[in-house]
Parts: C-alpha cells; sequence; structure tokens
C-alpha cells in the first residue's frame, strides 16, 4: 500500500479532492461515516470528477453532469455507471491506497 500524501484530518466532512499516487489519479471523499477513495475519471468520458461537486452525498461530473453515490461509487443518474473502487486505510490518520506504484 502507498501512503496518500494527505491526512485524514486535512479532509473536511462532505468534501472531496483530487489527489496523483504514483501515475495514478484518485478522488478521495470523505463523508460522515467513512472515508472513500476512486478512480478520478467519469466513467462516461473519463473527464475528472474532482472538477465537479460534492453535495448531500452525491458526487456529481462537471462536464455532462452524472451522478454518483459518494458512499457507494454506484451510479445514481444514469444507474448503469459506476466508480472504480480503490481500496484504503487509514492508520494513524494517514491514508494509505492499494494501486500499482
Amino acid at each position: 500500500m502507498l501512503e496518500l500524501g494527505l491526512t485524514e484530518a486535512e479532509l473536511w466532512i462532505g468534501e472531496m479532492r483530487g489527489v496523483v499516487v504514483g501515475n495514478a489519479r484518485l478522488l478521495v471523499v470523505r463523508n460522515e461515516q467513512s472515508l472513500c477513495v476512486y478512480r478520478d475519471r467519469c466513467p462516461h468520458l473519463g473527464h475528472p470528477l474532482s472538477e465537479g461537486t460534492l453535495e448531500d452525498g452525491v458526487i456529481t461530473c462537471r462536464l455532462h453532469r452524472h451522478t454518483f453515490e459518494a458512499e457507494s461509487g454506484a451510479g445514481v443518474n444514469p444507474r448503469r455507471a459506476a466508480l472504480q473502487r480503490v481500496e484504503c486505510r487509514v492508520r494513524e490518520g494517514r491514508i494509505f491506497v492499494e494501486v500499482e506504484p
């Protein structure tokens, strides 16, 4: 696992942020219950989701307004789309992810 370079305390609840680890562009999302990490790309055309918005637990892509549940990555509109989740762990406030270096 690789360290994200971002601590849990640096993200507010209800905030998302794009980061790069190795060659991977990732989207880190913090909500009330958990911390989630996804590939930072909309499954529609690959646009960075970090340029979109996170509101009321829903991530919205800036380009075509596709929406996803922040906690699960499941598509809201369209339902058939889903975000690619990246395994993460938090240890002593530091965030680690499972990506190829």
